[in-house]
């Protein structure tokens, strides 16, 4: 067991923990700026943040996962009496980061609130955001004190819950195919709040089992997802004791390293993906802004992303899910195939370079075919709300996707940068996550950060004097991404395979 416990944690990284604690405290102290609460209400409301928990700290638990999800080798195994065994025990063993997570976001935000006064009370100020959650609990827990406490685990049992869950997953879907239904779990707990028709459904989503007021709304809510908790668990073992998919086998098609990568990364289920996040943001869009007359205003509201010098949650929020949706795809496929554990690599590969060649290739169609969904967006989108398309539109339209193609692909050589030195995806993802935050620092140097240009209300279009100028942005992206290409063709070659 301890020795699970150990190499779980070393498959799993710390880098994770890291882009957590910045995260959970970037989140919480924004939280504290609203309004004058005690230190208690305080950390209460940071754990309980439903923006937070679903948007940031549910994705990197979920990123967590993979790296739990492949079978260790048959000599491993045979030191358990059976597989379903060996399945308990090392799902058993992922406490260790379940709590590892869980203390690191504790840690966050009891620092966040540092200098706000003290008061265990439940009484909060006129106008202040959290009077509805407040309410809902104030009539359980005597305290907010206790029920932070309570939150907290709750989430940790909830994340050790989920682990076990993606782990039965991967283990008959396999890797490749775990990564659509998990996703597709994830975005139905991230649109529960917006979809009534899904709330009045006995569903447990990923969102039930992390956060608890999310099941403290209904008469059957609470109830379900304890039959959940106690379901799950033993229906993994029972499928498990009965049914063993055995070792996966890895099967090559095509020629050439950049076939096989295509094939890996160009699965339907991964464009499927794409395609729910383009047609959900234009759905979102369009819904919002149906009374948008000129096909100009359209586009800029649809590839507006978020501006410099502030800080907007669902703008963030968007523009994260806009740009990290494929990079979160492109990171699985980095992690899975680029590692030195594929034995495609240690197998196929001929040289470093043509490997390199492979990756970028494959990355390229693949934000490729992603950009040419938001053109087919723009234009369903402008037919949905009634604008016409007129020859200032179609620029604007053609400017903005190829702004987020080159946006999308600096981020993905950048991530490939770091993960060659670090070997670790996860860190790749967090200083991603931290680049695209920069631009709510104020100045001109926030503008001409190349991280999340794409967004057209950081470049001065439609409102002069807001922002860089198009040839300037375009210039930044091209500069950055030709940069970036020729170092990893000519130098990061080398070390792919360390």
């Amino acid at each position: 067991m301890y020795g699970l416990i150990r190499k779980n944690l070393c498959l799993w990284g710390y880098g994770k923990a890291a882009a957590l604690f910045l995260g959970c405290l970037i989140f919480s102290i924004s939280g504290r700026l609203d309004h004058g609460i005690s230190y208690e209400q305080h950390i209460l409301s940071a754990v309980s943040d439903h923006y937070y928990l679903t948007y940031f700290m549910l994705p990197i638990l979920l990123l967590s996962c993979f790296s739990f999800l492949e079978d260790d080798g048959i000599p491993v195994i045979s030191r358990f009496h059976s597989y379903h065994a060996y399945f308990l025990g090392k799902w058993l063993g992922t406490w260790a980061a379940a709590f590892l997570l869980t203390a690191v976001q504790t840690t966050a935000i009891l620092l966040s609130g540092m200098g706000l006064p003290f008061g265990d009370q439940w009484g909060l100020p006129a106008g202040a955001a959290e009077t509805e959650l407040f309410s809902m609990l104030q009539q359980i827990f005597p305290a907010p004190v206790q029920a932070f406490l309570v939150c907290t685990l709750y989430q940790f049992a909830g994340s050790w819950l989920i682990f076990g869950i993606c782990m039965w997953i991967g283990h008959f879907a396999g890797r490749r195919g775990a990564v659509p239904i998990i996703s597709g779990l994830y975005m139905l707990s991230a649109v529960w709040l917006k979809l009534p028709a899904v709330q009045n459904l006995p569903f447990t989503g990923f969102g039930h089992l992390l956060i608890l007021h999310h099941n403290l709304g209904g008469h059957y809510r609470f109830a379900a997802t304890g039959v959940t908790f106690l379901l799950l668990p033993l229906a993994a073992i029972l499928s498990l004791r009965f049914w063993w998919r055995g070792l996966p086998h890895i099967q090559l098609r095509g020629r050439g390293m950049a076939a096989y990568y295509v094939h890996e990364l160009m699965i339907r289920k991964n464009l499927l993906i794409l395609f729910g996040v383009v047609f959900g943001i234009t759905l979102y869009k369009g819904m919002g802004h149906s009374h948008t007359e000129s096909g100009t205003e359209w586009i800029y509201t649809l590839f507006a992303g978020h501006g410099t010098g502030y800080f907007q949650v669902l703008p963030f929020i968007e523009q994260w899910i806009t740009g990290g949706a494929p990079l979160y795809l492109l990171a699985v496929f980095v992690e899975h195939t680029v590692s030195g554990q594929s034995v495609f690599v240690s197998v196929r590969g001929k040289s470093c370079r043509s490997l390199m060649r492979g990756i970028l290739s494959a990355g390229t169609k693949f934000i490729g075919i992603y950009t040419f969904l938001w053109m087919i967006g723009g234009l369903l989108g402008a037919a949905f709300i009634g604008c016409e398309m007129e020859g200032p539109a179609w620029n604007l339209l053609l400017y903005a996707v190829l702004m987020k193609f080159l946006d999308i692909y600096l981020q993905y050589l950048f991530m490939l940068c770091i993960y060659l030195f670090t070997k670790q995806v996860s860190v790749s993802f967090l200083i991603l996550a931290a680049g695209n935050l920069l631009c709510v620092l104020p100045g001109a140097l926030a503008s001409c950060l190349p991280f999340g240009l794409s967004g057209l209300m950081r470049i001065s279009l439609m409102h002069s004097g807001i922002g860089v100028s198009a040839v300037t942005a375009f210039g930044i992206l091209v500069s950055f991404s030709l940069l970036l290409t020729v170092w990893l063709a000519v130098f990061g070659c080398r070390k792919i395979l360390d």
